[in-house]
């Protein structure tokens, strides 16, 4: 893999930057239990083409058993990317479980897969979906009585500059810039840059060990054999980036094929000890997803970036009983080029 593409791949679609604020807000219910770590499946690839946004449905209920996708590349006849799209998938406890709790009705809870720079269409599109939930419990290490500025505004952070940096390369938006986090029934589900602080420290992590992790994995990976989408890049397909035509659209589909190895972030980060990247801050957001099903919501979507989906989908599945029933997909990033459209 080649890492001038996968570290800002990386900042991309794990974590949002920390982000400060002195506006007010409505606090998220306090936190204290942390679940245990449980170990993440990796996403798949598909080579489906995807119908356009207005048009999808979803798809027929699926076994609980089945493998749940949140990423996928979707190719035409000829093998070539069209999209990267990113899945919601709804999940539901049954009947008897819902008796159980003493609820007249079955909970709901989508898990909303995102990739942090996308179009301003895939953005709009979830804005309109977020409206039809109780909640919308949000990713962000920030105190938790801060609230993101109205769309427009900046990200402050070294990693909310890169991002930003990105979206300039990619012909691409950025997600605190286009999604309106100011919405009523948007709560902050993530830890504070205090508790983050203190599960790096308490798991001996920095940056810089979290930078090492992978490029430990992608060298054990590169040892099997394992190089990866995207690692046979030559001195032709540099050139070509930054200087010929479409030059976007050819960066975003050497990054989109790069997500075909997302498994490394989740196998980096997730297993059995876990990190604070993903494993602490997912904890975080279902201590607030338990408080949010007490006060009674019962339709309610957790928003956050797409590495940390499987986690999620294990968490829910094991800790609250709630099974996939059944997904839609968005498309996040045109890949056709000039020659495709033809």
């Amino acid at each position: 893999m080649n890492w001038f593409l996968f570290v800002p791949l990386a900042i991309a679609a794990t974590t949002l930057p920390t982000f400060a604020t002195n506006s007010r807000a409505e606090a998220a219910e306090p936190r204290s239990a942390r679940a245990k770590p449980i170990q993440p499946a990796a996403p798949a690839q598909t080579n489906r083409r995807p119908a356009p946004l207005a048009a999808r449905a979803p798809k027929a209920e699926k076994p609980a058993d089945t493998a749940v996708e949140f990423l996928r590349l979707s190719r035409d006849s000829k093998n070539r990317p069209l999209s990267l799209d990113t899945a919601i998938v709804r999940y539901r406890e049954t009947v008897e479980t819902a008796a159980r709790a003493g609820r007249n009705e079955p909970l709901e809870v989508d898990l909303v897969g995102a990739v942090h720079l996308g179009s301003r269409g895939y953005y709009d599109a979830l804005d309109r979906r977020f409206k039809d939930y109780d909640a919308v419990l949000y990713e962000l290490v920030a105190p938790e009585n801060a609230r993101v500025p109205r769309p427009g505004h900046k990200a402050s952070g070294a990693i909310g500059s890169a991002q930003h940096g990105l979206t300039k390369l990619l012909g691409l938006e950025f997600q605190l810039e286009q999604i309106d986090y100011t919405a009523k029934n948007f709560v902050h589900a993530d830890l504070s840059p205090e508790e983050f602080d203190a599960a790096m420290a308490k798991r001996g992590e920095s940056w810089w060990t979290m930078f090492s992790t992978l490029m430990r994995e992608s060298m054990a990976r590169a040892e099997r054999g394992e190089a990866g989408p995207g690692s046979d890049l030559n001195l032709g397909d540099m050139f070509g980036l930054l200087f010929g035509s479409d030059r976007e659209v050819r960066l975003r589909r050497i990054m989109a094929e790069q997500f075909t190895d997302m498994d490394m972030l989740t196998a980096a980060f997730g297993g059995e000890e876990g990190s604070s990247l993903i494993t602490d801050r997912n904890a975080a957001a279902i201590e607030v997803l338990t408080g949010q099903i007490a006060r009674g919501r019962k339709k309610i979507a957790i928003f956050y970036g797409a590495a940390h989906m499987d986690d999620f989908d294990s968490r829910l599945q094991k800790e609250l009983e709630l099974q996939p029933r059944d997904t839609i997909w968005l498309e996040a990033w045109d890949l056709r080029g000039n020659a495709d459209r033809n």
